[in-house]
């Protein structure tokens, strides 16, 4: 049995049309499902996305969240163009860009982490959503592109930012203002993602380490994310005091009280 059908599990958020949401074991699989239309974003979507992000980030058992793309062609096309022609005035998308970027960065704000299983192409906005994940898992045959540039308009989901941080400044404008198509081998050399597999076991293999990382104390998982995503940027006395009080707050805990008594026993 495949990592993926593992999670067949439970689906706590009913009645999704273009999303699927299952979960189990405190793993969490959120597949964008519109394969129609290469997995693209929409007016339609971005509704049901706002629906999953508030049981995720209310859940108390979920430990990972894995986030990929229906089929093994595309993660994410980027936005839906034919939506997305309805925003015709300038009050209009800066509405929709506003929307994305808030539900990007509640994404990117997730208690646990996020993995992102890249199983194909991911460009313009599929690049942005695949940058508010933690991690990324991708196939060898995927693509990336910040493809924006070429329809005459600019990042709009909070992707230029990630990406900057990811890649410096250069890079980050070779790729935005090229819309240059680059592979999965090429993009994990950039550092746009963490490790490339085999085509068709980017989910397996995502689910496989969001399954090791959820076999370890939620609380501690959360506090290193926690650490890890507010620690940007502190230094001296405040990033002391910061990581002290974070590692404290897990001392303390009843998961770390449990875990020593389990390495007693073992001595």
């Amino acid at each position: 049995m495949s990592a993926q059908h593992a999670l067949q599990k439970s689906a706590p958020v009913a009645g999704l049309e273009y999303l699927e949401y299952v979960e189990a074991d405190g793993v969490g699989l959120l597949t964008i499902n519109r394969p129609m239309v290469h997995n693209a974003i929409g007016l339609t979507t971005m509704p049901e996305l706002e629906r999953v992000l508030a049981h995720l980030e209310t859940s108390p058992t979920l430990s990972v969240l894995v986030l990929t793309g229906a089929g093994d062609k595309t993660f994410i096309s980027g936005g839906d163009l034919k939506e997305l022609e309805q925003l015709t005035t300038h009050q209009a998308a800066a509405s929709m860009s506003r929307q994305m970027q808030t539900l990007m960065s509640r994404l990117s704000d997730l208690p646990v982490p996020v993995i992102g299983a890249i199983n194909g192409d991911s460009f313009g906005g599929g690049c942005e959503v695949a940058l508010a994940c933690d991690i990324r898992i991708a196939s060898s045959h995927a693509r990336f592109a910040f493809k924006q540039v070429t329809m005459g308009i600019t990042p709009a989901w909070g992707g230029r930012s990630r990406l900057v941080e990811l890649v410096g400044r250069s890079i980050a404008l070779r790729l935005m203002l090229s819309g240059q198509v680059i592979d999965a081998a090429e993009a994990m050399r950039l550092g746009l993602v963490d490790a490339v597999v085999e085509p068709g076991s980017a989910r397996d293999s995502a689910i496989a380490l969001a399954q090791q990382i959820a076999a370890n104390p939620r609380g501690a998982v959360c506090a290193i994310k926690h650490q890890v995503h507010h620690g940007r940027g502190l230094v001296g006395e405040g990033a002391i005091e910061f990581e002290a009080n974070s590692f404290a707050q897990t001392w303390v805990s009843e998961d770390h009280l449990k875990a020593m008594e389990t390495w007693k026993r073992r001595r």
